[in-house]
C-alpha cells in the first residue's frame, strides 16, 4: 500500500522478506493475502556506518593538521649549508653539513647516501655515494651520475637514519610580451622596435627548495648577445644582473624586478639572443649549465606590400588628314596628340555574409531535457 510509512517498509524489506515488485504478508489466523507495494527503499543508514558520521569531521581535521606538519619538514637552517631530514640538495653544492641526518641517539656519522630501487629501502641498492665527512659534504656530479631522487643517509651500525632529495639546478628562459600579455611568447619571431617585452624565468627546484629561513640566496644573470656578437647584462637601460631566484617562476617586469623592456632601446635592428646564467652560489656559476638561449629579431614588420603598381596610361595618337590647296604648296599639318582620360577602376564591395540562424545552445537543450526527465520521474 502506498500509504504505508517508508520506515516501516524499510524494516519489512530487510527483515528476511523477498524484494519483488510486491511482497506478501499473511495475517495471523487469516487466509487473506495483502499485497505491499514498495515505492522506495532508503539505504542511507545501512551504507554509512555510524562511527564515520560521528567522527568524520575530527578525522578530516587530523589529516589536514598532519599534512601541514609534514609540509614544514625539509627546511634548511639556520644557514643554507645546514641540511635537515627531507631537504632537497643539489649537485655541485659544496660544504654541506649532513650531521642532522644522523641517528639522534647514537650520533654516529653518516657513512653513505643510498638510493634504493623504487625508493623502497626493503629493495636493492641502486646507488651508493660515499660521505667522507658528513660536516662538509660536496655533492659531486660524477658521483650522482644523473641518478636523481630520494637518498637515505646510512650508517653500518644504525642503518638508514634519514632521507634527502638530490636534484639538478635547472633553469629555463622564455621571452614574452610585457604584462598583461605574458601568455604571448616571442621566441623565434620578428617584432617591431616599439614592442615592450619581458623575460620569463622558471627554476622549478631551486626556486622552491634552495632557501633557509625564507632567504633565497641563488641569483642569475640574463645575458644578451647583440647582432654584432657583443654580450651584456645592461639591456635597454635596465640591469638584468643578479636577479634573485625566490620562486619557481617569475617575470622580469614583476614588482621589484627590472621592468618591461622597450625594444626601441636596443639601438639597432637584427637578431638578438638571451640566456640565463647562474651567478650565485659560486658552484652553480662554475658548473651548473645555463638555460637554453631564446632568440628574437627586431625589425619593422610589414604585413602587406602597400606599394601600388602603376597602371600604364594608353595614349591615342590621331593621324591627321592633310587638306590640299591648289595654288599653295601642300603644308603638313601638325600631329595632334590626344591623351585618353583614365577610366576609374570600379571597386567591388565585399559581399555581406547572410546571417545564419543560431541554433539553440547545447547547454540549454541539455538542461531542458534534464528538467523534463525530472518532472517525468516525479510523476511516477
Amino acid at each position: 500500500m502506498y500509504g504505508k510509512n517508508r520506515a516501516t517498509l524499510h524494516r519489512q524489506a530487510f527483515a528476511g522478506r523477498s524484494l519483488p515488485l510486491h511482497a506478501r504478508a499473511r495475517r495471523r489466523g487469516g487466509s487473506r493475502d495483502h499485497r505491499i507495494y514498495i515505492n522506495r527503499i532508503s539505504t542511507r543508514d545501512v551504507m554509512t556506518p555510524d562511527w564515520i558520521r560521528r567522527r568524520g569531521l575530527p578525522v578530516l581535521l587530523a589529516v589536514c593538521i598532519l599534512a601541514l606538519c609534514m609540509g614544514q619538514a625539509g627546511a634548511r637552517g639556520p644557514t643554507i649549508s645546514d641540511i635537515q631530514p627531507y631537504d632537497t640538495i643539489f649537485v655541485y653544492e659544496e660544504g654541506l653539513d649532513l650531521s642532522q641526518l644522523r641517528n639522534a641517539t647514537t650520533d654516529n656519522p653518516v657513512a653513505t647516501l643510498r638510493k634504493y630501487q623504487d625508493d623502497n629501502p626493503d629493495q636493492g641498492v641502486t646507488k651508493s655515494i660515499p660521505v667522507t665527512d658528513d660536516t662538509s659534504f660536496d655533492v659531486q656530479d660524477f658521483l650522482v651520475s644523473g641518478e636523481y631522487g630520494t637518498y637515505y643517509a646510512f650508517n653500518p651500525e644504525d642503518g638508514n637514519t634519514a632521507q634527502v632529495m638530490i636534484r639538478e639546478p635547472e633553469i629555463f628562459l622564455d621571452v614574452v610580451l610585457a604584462n598583461p600579455y605574458h601568455n604571448e611568447p616571442l621566441s623565434g619571431l620578428t617584432v617591431s622596435p616599439n614592442t615592450r617585452i619581458a623575460f620569463r624565468v622558471v627554476a622549478p627546484d631551486v626556486g622552491a627548495f634552495y632557501q633557509a629561513d625564507g632567504v633565497y640566496p641563488a641569483t642569475i644573470d640574463l645575458v644578451l648577445t647583440t647582432p654584432g656578437g657583443a654580450e651584456t647584462t645592461a639591456i635597454g637601460g635596465l640591469n638584468f644582473a643578479g636577479l634573485n631566484v625566490s620562486s619557481t617562476r617569475f617575470y622580469t617586469d614583476d614588482t621589484g624586478r627590472p621592468g618591461a623592456l622597450p625594444l626601441s632601446g636596443l639601438g639597432e635592428p637584427g637578431t638578438y639572443s638571451v640566456r640565463a646564467a647562474w651567478r650565485t652560489p659560486a658552484a652553480f656559476d662554475a658548473y651548473a649549465p645555463d638555460s637554453e638561449p631564446v632568440t628574437f629579431t627586431v625589425a619593422n614588420r610589414v604585413g602587406v606590400d602597400t606599394t601600388a603598381t602603376p597602371t600604364p596610361t594608353a595614349t591615342a595618337t590621331v593621324t591627321p588628314t592633310a587638306t590640299p590647296t591648289p595654288t599653295t604648296p601642300p603644308t603638313t599639318a601638325p600631329t595632334a596628340t590626344e591623351t585618353a582620360t583614365p577610366v576609374p577602376t570600379a571597386t567591388t564591395e565585399p559581399a555581406t555574409p547572410t546571417p545564419t540562424a543560431a541554433s539553440l545552445p547545447v547547454a540549454l537543450t541539455v538542461a531542458a531535457a534534464g528538467f523534463a526527465l525530472t518532472l517525468a520521474g516525479r510523476r511516477r
